[in-house]
Formats: C-alpha cells, structure tokens, sequence
C-alpha cells in the first residue's frame, strides 16, 4: 500500500511538472469602431452576449464571401445571443458606405484605422494580417478565439464558425466561464 501511494505522489508529480499552463486572459479593449453612419461602436456595449469581430478590406472578394457567410450566421444566432461586428482596416473609410450597400449587410459595419486594429487584434506593429480576421469575444468581454484569413480553420468556415459560436453561447447561456478561469472546489456533504 504504502508503494502504490508513493507511486501515486510520483505520477502526479510528473504531470504537474508537465502540465500546460492555463491560457493568459486576454481582455477585448474597448476600442472605438466608427460606423458608416459616423456612430461610436464599443464592444463592451455588447457584454453578455457573444461577439464575431471580422476584420476585413473592401476590396478583398474572399472578404465579401466570408461576410455574406457570416450574415448567415448572424441571422440563425442572433436570438441565442450572438452579435456580428464587422470593421473595415482600409486606408479609409470612403469605401465603407458603398461596401454596405452593395451587400446590405444586418450586423453593424465600422472602420479603424492601423493603430486601432492593432490594439484590437493585438497584433505587432509591423504585422500584415491576412484578412479577413475574425476573432469571438465571449460574453464576458474576453477575447478567446482569433484567425487570420490564411488559418486552415477558415477552410471550413460555415462549419467552424458555427461550431465556437454555438459552444460559447452554450457558455454564455450557463453563465459558465471560460476554461482559464478558476473555480472553488465544490464543498463535499
């Protein structure tokens, strides 16, 4: 008995010498997104619901297939919880207003400029994103998934989107957090 525990305090030695350690927390920052009608977006104004954040240029035509893709998905989502909000990261925003419609887009469109996208992204200040970018911000504001257009997770998008979509509304329904937070034990009768 005494060896069998011994062995035990050794196997769980080793694994918590290799344990991964929990995912930083990363907070959305509330960064200002103009929409084309000139009205500030935060992302905070949306707590406690899902946000999809797609970041994209008007000119890209993969672009205008991923937000048609995601209009879709904000339609079939948007009763559980979900908010779109797409940001345009052109030089300016003069092609936002044409870009909205010629495609009639529901979500809110906005535009920021390199730095403000940087800040949002969280990206280095010489990085090149390939877009679109899309990034899920979980109903408590924490950034938890982000992709760059180049990501072979946006090979499928209609069917990956959809599944993060529907695990963290499940979240945001149960008001359960994410997987780097902590909870107390559960007190034992």
């Amino acid at each position: 008995m005494v060896m069998f525990r011994r062995l035990l305090v050794l196997v769980c030695l080793v694994s918590f010498c290799f344990a991964q350690p929990a995912p930083k927390r990363r907070r959305c920052p509330d960064t200002i997104i103009r929409t084309v009608d000139a009205k500030p977006i935060k992302i905070s104004q949306y707590r406690g619901k899902v946000v999809l954040i797609v970041m994209f240029l008007t000119s890209c035509d993969d672009c205008a297939q991923a937000l048609k893709l995601i209009q879709k998905i904000q339609n079939d989502y948007a009763s559980q919880g979900l908010q779109v909000v797409g940001v345009s990261l052109d030089e300016s925003s003069a092609n936002l207003l044409p870009f909205q419609q010629r495609y009639r887009f529901t979500f809110p469109l906005g535009h920021l400029d390199k730095a403000g996208a940087i800040e949002l992204a969280a990206l280095s200040k010489d990085a090149h994103p390939y877009v679109p970018l899309v990034m899920f911000v979980d109903w408590m504001g924490n950034v938890r998934f982000q992709y760059q257009g180049n990501d072979p997770f946006l090979r499928d998008p209609d069917k990956n989107l959809r599944a993060i979509a529907t695990g963290l509304l499940k979240q945001a329904a149960a008001k359960e957090g994410p997987q780097y937070e902590t909870k107390p034990a559960a007190a034992k009768p």
